[in-house]
């Protein structure tokens, strides 16, 4: 009877019957079918099951559900993660859109551009082949800013440390929205902390500050203590 050497494929005969082991067939066949499989399901081959490291895996917008007055302007930016896990900003890199034209139409830029009419619209951001898209609501309002909250309204840090404030606006229709990032930020005391116009104060020296967001017309702040 002969077996075959499962290291080289080879027959070996004994007892006048030569026996050939299925193991080479077998791995022949695990990689035709894994070939094939590839070749079938993209046409990059076996890499096409896996993103790419300039691919956009996700997509996220921000302001989110920002409330306009007629006639108005909201800019927009889009921030994607990557096929190797990092992120950027992708405002240029992808396709914006408005739902309702007539209430807000959005440039390749992210600015929105608000008519007369009142109502809701969905801003979208989508990449290149539609297959990530994130969306928010940009709504069209004679409401007014009855007032600003900061939040924290008070903290307390060391010398260099950062720390995030947020602003929210609430408005006469009692409709609320975040405004950290179109709130304008000021600190009563730079030599004390400062603040970017993103709502990141940063310890400067031992003292106290007040740290003023400012948004349609209203006004909040939060005491900061650096220790």
């Amino acid at each position: 009877m002969t077996l075959t050497s499962e290291a080289r494929g080879e027959p070996i005969v004994r007892g006048g019957i030569t026996v050939e082991t299925s193991r080479p067939k077998l791995l022949t066949l695990i990689s035709l079918l894994v070939i094939g499989g590839c070749v079938l399901f993209s046409q990059l081959g076996c890499g096409g099951f896996f993103p790419k490291d300039t691919d956009i895996t996700a997509l996220t917008i921000s302001p989110s559900n920002q409330t306009v007055a007629p006639g108005g302007t909201q800019q927009y930016t889009a921030t994607a993660t990557y096929g190797n896990d990092t992120s950027g900003d992708a405002t240029n890199k992808v396709t914006w859109s408005s739902s309702v034209a007539g209430i807000a139409t959005i440039s390749a830029s992210g600015l929105a551009t608000v008519g007369s009419q009142l109502g809701t619209t969905t801003i979208a951001a989508k990449n290149e082949s539609g297959s990530v898209i994130a969306k928010t609501g940009l709504t069209v309002s004679n409401a007014t800013v009855d007032s600003v909250a900061v939040s924290p309204s008070s903290a307390s840090i060391f010398t260099g440390q950062p720390q995030q404030l947020s602003a929210s606006a609430s408005y006469s229709n009692n409709s609320s929205v975040n405004v950290t990032n179109q709130a304008s930020w000021s600190s009563s005391a730079t030599s004390v902390a400062t603040v970017s116009g993103s709502g990141v104060v940063t310890g400067i020296a031992p003292g106290t500050a007040t740290v003023i967001a400012s948004f349609g017309g209203q006004s909040g702040n939060s005491i900061i203590t650096v220790q």
